[in-house]
């Protein structure tokens, strides 16, 4: 249950479903790109107590990817509560 809570609070303040344009995840990130970077509310994503870290990571030039650090163990489940929100992305 407390996965699908922060989903919802992450995806409120990423912009919501329709401002994601890719959503992945590895062992202890859940890594998001938007399509619009102006909706981001980094502050709501800093106040989750399970959200370690939010850094923004160039990837390519003009290409910039949000990294969700969670923790060992902790991105899988939330990427989960994310699609189920929206879909795979």
């Amino acid at each position: 249950m407390e996965h699908q809570r922060l989903a919802t609070a992450v995806l409120a303040a990423l912009g919501g479903a329709d401002n994601l344009a890719t959503l992945r995840y590895c062992a202890s990130r859940v890594r998001i790109r938007l399509h619009d970077s102006a909706q981001l509310d980094r502050q709501l994503i800093e106040q989750q107590p399970s959200v370690r870290a939010l850094l923004e990571v160039t990837v390519a030039p003009q290409l910039t990817e949000l990294q969700l650090v969670m923790g060992p163990g902790q991105a899988r489940p939330l990427y989960q509560a994310l699609v189920e929100l929206v879909g795979k992305k």
